[in-house]
């Protein structure tokens, strides 16, 4: 189950969660690995090894890692798809077209400023009237048998309300997608290379801080907040160690 506090969720399983991941706009993220690397420390550059050694890195399901979220994996198989023909491109260059096919609303992504991420969250929802009707019913009937699964059942206004509630909170799912992205490519580029590129580093940097502010912090249940933040500094302390 996802730890991401975004709404009602069930005491088995997140269906406000689901339903949020596809209210997602459409967008070009690869929904199959088309390739053989495995992102894995046997498989890291040396440089890597030497300073990513806590096992969260590694761990294909911590989603507060680089790689273990969706959004971070999709990033980072994307950008070693790209690097392979544009080695020497700006890393950056690459986090601006990925953000722009994947449609979200637009962000100021070396912004730190308070007022800015919370006007960005707080104006950015998806209303339910967006949706087809065949999407809708494609939703209700997924998330009634993931209920079902949980030994649970989802009545009609349940299934309204978690629609209601879940478009209403798509600013603060773009934002962590957006960092999610930058925070992969950054650490992606590492543990390819063995270097990262200097602007790369500083605008991971700042999607780190971005993260460890309490209006975001705050989206994941409380659980899972102390890990969280542990994570978040782990990784600006690393980040520092790394070579351009």
């Amino acid at each position: 189950m996802s730890k991401l506090q975004i709404g009602w969720v069930t005491s088995n399983v997140s269906l406000l969660l689901t339903v949020t991941s596809l209210l997602l706009p459409y967008h070009t993220k690869s929904q199959l690995k088309m390739t053989s690397y495995e992102i894995n420390f046997n498989n890291a550059h040396d440089n890597a090894k030497k300073i990513l050694t806590e096992e969260f890195y590694w761990n294909p399901v911590e989603e507060g890692s680089p790689f273990g979220n969706d959004d971070g994996y999709d990033a980072f198989y994307s950008f070693y798809d790209w690097r392979k023909t544009n080695l020497s491109e700006n890393p950056v260059k690459f986090i601006y077209e990925l953000l722009e096919s994947w449609g979200y609303p637009k962000f100021d992504v070396n912004t730190l400023d308070q007022s800015k991420i919370e006007s960005y969250i707080n104006n950015n929802t998806s209303s339910s009237s967006q949706l087809t009707q065949d999407h809708i019913d494609e939703l209700r009937k997924h998330m009634k048998e993931m209920a079902e699964q949980a030994g649970k059942e989802l009545s009609e206004e349940q299934f309204q309300s978690i629609i209601n509630e879940t478009s209403g909170n798509m600013g603060g799912t773009y934002l962590m997608s957006i960092d999610n992205a930058i925070i992969a490519i950054g650490f992606g580029q590492y543990v390819l290379e063995g270097t990262i590129n200097e602007e790369l580093q500083a605008l991971t940097r700042i999607a780190l801080e971005r993260e460890s502010m309490e209006i975001l912090i705050q989206k994941y249940i409380p659980e899972y907040r102390e890990s969280r933040m542990k994570i978040l500094s782990e990784m600006k302390k690393d980040l520092k160690l790394m070579k351009n």
